[in-house]
């Protein structure tokens, strides 16, 4: 992961220089009580995609129930 390029949704690729780095983040915001993280932070960055993907497959799912209602009334 040091090419610069950050692919958050393929977390399996972490190597050990990075899980250290983040071990390191969850150490410092827990002490902080920065709930996501130090703002900026890579962890922070992580959460919010995190957050944000969820967020998005909520709506999609929204979307798929509420046809699904309104074509059984």
């Amino acid at each position: 992961m040091k090419d610069g390029s950050t692919d958050f949704d393929n977390y399996d690729e972490a190597d050990e220089e990075t899980q250290k780095h983040l071990q390191k983040e969850f150490a410092e915001a827990e002490k902080n009580g920065w709930a996501q993280g130090k703002p900026g932070s890579f962890l922070n960055r992580l959460i919010a995609h995190g957050n944000k993907k969820t967020e998005e497959e909520l709506r999609r799912s929204g979307e798929g129930n509420s046809e699904s209602s309104t074509s059984s009334s």
